[in-house]
């Protein structure tokens, strides 16, 4: 991997050092360029006009294609959204739920899992299950304490793949084993996983699996996928639905007239998408893969494992993320003793031009290393937490 090179195609940073790909990513500049043509193409010639708008239906087809790729998917099974908690919320909002049934979640969740499993309760009568759950434990400890809270009554499974608060990276293949053997299913929050981890949701056997388009794989906000196991389609109901989605169109007052396939992923569009935005992922996409998704997962775990090893020699400093490589991705949390989160990244902007985020629960700063960062980036940011603590 030629680190400087891909560098250079990735504008802002000749400006600054990025570390915060983990809310949302830096576009390269091909995905840019990409967005801002086809804006200029529709401002000059109309987004209708014969050819320009089979163009845009095409670049739709393709960032279809390439959210499939990026998930381990096939296209039919793949819909392209505005971005994960939509994707999430299209399978909450089309299960068929009853009072009493169960979600089973935890406690480092994002609010897009977190707030609309609490809906769906409240709405429903349905029960959440928040586990707790230590960053630093064991795979084994993780699957005994989902398999602990399972019962009869237990529907879903809903945790992140990659925890956005910790960097801890779930269990996910057997926790679907655990849900599967339960008479359940499971749904994955993927909002850290896109671009930045290899995915095979077939090999897996996960049912729901939601990811973005701007963050680990360098898209714009705006643009995400979902992805519903086959078999499984037919028993999520469109919660909001269009013309895309229908089997036949007859007379506006037919009874048969418009009505909705219930085997087609298409069924859940309200409407179209941005195509500006989604040719800007297609190229963002191009982007990663060119790069290679292993060869990146690779190098962010050994960015992430030489960060934590130096903040592990400053005494003030509390690692919430996980040490070992197994459960480990790009993103590292920790804690300073005596100042807040929000101080801290504040200062490390301040001094040394370095975008960090913060984490409100368990409260950390969060670093997100991507593998455009280099050795020397992350030997600066651990320099300025040293001189910090």
């Amino acid at each position: 991997m030629d680190v400087q090179k891909l560098r250079d195609e990735i504008p802002v940073l000749q400006n600054l050092t990025y570390m915060n790909t983990g809310w949302s990513g830096p576009p390269p500049r091909q995905a840019a360029e990409a967005m801002q043509a086809r804006v200029v193409l529709e401002a000059e010639q109309g987004p209708t006009t014969p050819g320009v708008y089979e163009s845009g239906r095409e670049i739709q087809e393709e960032a279809r294609r390439a959210a499939a790729r990026l998930l381990g998917a096939d296209v039919d099974e793949t819909l392209v959204t505005r971005n994960t908690t939509e994707g999430l919320n299209i399978v909450l909002s089309g299960l068929d739920w009853h009072e009493g049934d169960e979600i089973v979640t935890c406690n480092l969740e994002h609010g897009s899992v977190l707030a609309p499993s609490w809906h769906i309760a409240h709405r429903y009568g349905a029960k959440v299950r928040v586990l707790d759950i230590d960053p630093h434990d064991s795979h084994d400890a993780i699957v005994g304490k989902f398999e602990a809270a399972m019962s009869e009554r237990t529907r879903l499974i809903f945790v992140s793949h990659i925890e956005y608060s910790t960097g801890l990276r779930m269990p996910a293949a057997d926790l679907c084993r655990v849900a599967h053997a339960n008479g359940s299913q499971i749904m994955l929050d993927g909002a850290q996983t896109g671009g930045h981890v290899a995915l095979d949701v077939h090999r897996d056997g996960f049912d729901y699996y939601s990811i973005p388009g701007q963050k680990w794989a360098l898209g714009y906000e705006g643009v995400g996928a979902l992805y519903i196991r086959r078999e499984l389609i037919e028993q999520v109901h469109p919660a909001h639905t269009g013309g895309r989605g229908v089997t036949q169109v007859g007379e506006p007052g037919e009874p048969e007239s418009y009505r909705i396939n219930p085997s087609i992923m298409e069924k859940f569009l309200g409407g179209s998408g941005s195509v500006p935005l989604q040719a800007a992922f297609v190229e963002a996409a191009k982007f990663i893969e060119s790069v290679g998704v292993p060869e990146i997962e690779a190098r962010n775990v050994s960015l992430a494992a030489r960060f934590k090893a130096q903040l592990a020699e400053i005494s003030a400093v509390n690692i919430l993320s996980p040490m070992n490589d197994a459960q480990s991705a790009g993103l590292v949390s920790f804690a300073v003793a005596g100042q807040s989160a929000d101080d801290v990244v504040a200062r490390i902007w301040q001094d040394h031009r370095i975008v960090v985020r913060q984490v409100h629960y368990p409260e950390s700063i969060r670093a997100s290393l991507h593998f455009f960062n280099t050795e020397e980036e992350v030997d600066t940011l651990a320099q300025a937490v040293a001189e910090l603590a």
